[in-house]
């Protein structure tokens, strides 16, 4: 039995207790030695569940690394703007670390962590986990295979459904650019633009465009004569029309339950209908009118960028759509590849027989012993992360931070360019 991994936990959200609980449960291969959290809701979570002993959890970080280096990595899944102040202590001290997506809000404090890291001596991971969904590393082994040639152009869109807009980006704790220190494109989208980098990394991005707004989610929208509180002075018959009514959306059907009961102070497991429907009515952010949320990301949002190369790229993003998904289309220079994950995938060729083509469809419907979510993607991260730990070879969807640098400077430069209307260059 090879040893296993001692991790530290610090920022113990919905995020990082799914790795650790794809590292400690389903790999047997971590272990837990302390947890750091404000939140004692969430530290009692990693005592019970992966047995962290309570001396050995804490508020504060700077309780941890006063006992210097007790493990062998941390993984961070704190929030987004806290990520450079937490991470750069640890990894001085000499630890490798598993950081949540995204690594940093801006270019300076990106190549700080880098140079960080680098002098240290320190494996730096990012959680880039759609890389390692089935979906998408088979596309990335299709143009490895050069079966549709030279890469043209990829075209890809993520609509966000409108429970997980309202539960994260419109009433949730990603709703303001200003408090979250992220734009929707970085919390949201830095996967696909991730994506986009990572197909075509024989080229990288050199100049970027972005349009978008938020249009939609102000209260100039609100339907006319609607309250500040859904269950508290929104009218009966408005409330009957209304998409994002709280008593539909949050009690009758909570479908994402980790997200909305955080401000309770219990775990969501833990509370009461009673206790939901009294939040939602009193302190609870949840409770305000969509419109009314006070909120300042972007509601959609377009980027396009052009590759040192030549090829291009396109990604589209929209809050509060019908049907949520993502999709994507790539085209070579001898074939085609489009498909999405909940569905299936299909490879298109032209066919000199009939001058029309041939298509072969690959299907990710089941996918037999899958756990974690993003379509797989969880469990194989961590489990890359493991074998990195190890000294294992690196896998092809391995998101080492060298490697996930010129997506988070296509997210700066797309930001920049939605906000002068102006084309933007990355610049080395």
């Amino acid at each position: 039995m090879e040893k296993k991994i001692k991790v530290v936990v610090v920022g113990c959200g919905d995020r990082a207790w799914v790795y650790v609980r794809e590292g400690v449960h389903s790999l047997n291969a971590m272990e837990v030695v302390a947890a750091v959290d404000p939140d004692p809701v969430r530290l009692k979570l990693m005592r019970d569940q992966f047995g962290v002993p309570e001396k050995m959890c804490f508020t504060d970080m700077k309780d941890v690394l006063a006992l210097g280096k007790i493990g062998d990595c941390v993984i961070n899944g704190t929030m987004d703007q806290l990520h450079l102040q937490t991470a750069l202590p640890f990894l001085k001290q000499g630890y490798d670390m598993l950081l949540e997506k995204p690594l940093t809000n801006n270019k300076k404090d990106l190549l700080l962590l880098k140079k960080t890291a680098d002098e240290n001596g320190c494996k730096l991971m990012t959680c880039h986990v759609l890389r390692y969904a089935p979906f998408y590393l088979k596309i990335k082994e299709l143009l490895m295979s050069g079966v549709i040639g030279e890469i043209q152009n990829i075209e890809t869109s993520e609509r966000v459904g409108a429970t997980h807009s309202s539960y994260s980006y419109i009433r949730g704790k990603w709703k303001s650019e200003k408090e979250c220190g992220s734009s929707l494109l970085l919390a949201k989208c830095c996967h696909d633009t991730d994506l986009l980098c990572w197909l075509n990394n024989s080229t990288v991005p050199e100049v970027v465009s972005s349009y978008g707004g938020r249009n939609h989610f102000n209260p100039e929208n609100a339907p006319k004569g609607a309250g500040t509180r859904c269950l508290v002075d929104c009218p009966k018959e408005i409330r009957e029309k209304c998409i994002y009514d709280v008593q539909s959306m949050y009690l009758d059907n909570c479908i994402m339950p980790w997200y909305p009961w955080q401000c309770t102070g219990k775990n969501y497991e833990d509370v009461s209908q009673q206790e939901r429907e009294e939040s939602l009515k009193t302190y609870n952010p949840h409770g305000v009118c969509i419109y009314k949320a006070g909120g300042d990301i972007v509601d959609h949002q377009v980027l396009t960028v052009k590759f040192a190369n030549g090829s291009t790229a396109s990604h589209t993003v929209i809050l509060g759509v019908m049907k949520p998904g993502r999709r994507i289309w790539i085209v070579g220079s001898e074939g085609e590849i489009e498909g999405n994950p909940d569905e299936s995938l299909r490879l298109r060729k032209y066919n000199p027989k009939d001058s029309y083509y041939t298509e072969e469809t690959i299907n990710f419907l089941e996918r037999e012993g899958e756990t974690g979510g993003h379509f797989g993607g969880d469990k194989r991260l961590v489990y890359d992360f493991c074998n990195l730990m190890r000294g294992e070879p690196r896998s092809i969807s391995c998101t080492a931070i060298d490697d996930s640098i010129n997506s988070h400077l296509m997210v700066y430069a797309a930001d920049e360019s939605m906000r002068t209307g102006k084309p933007v260059k990355i610049e080395e």
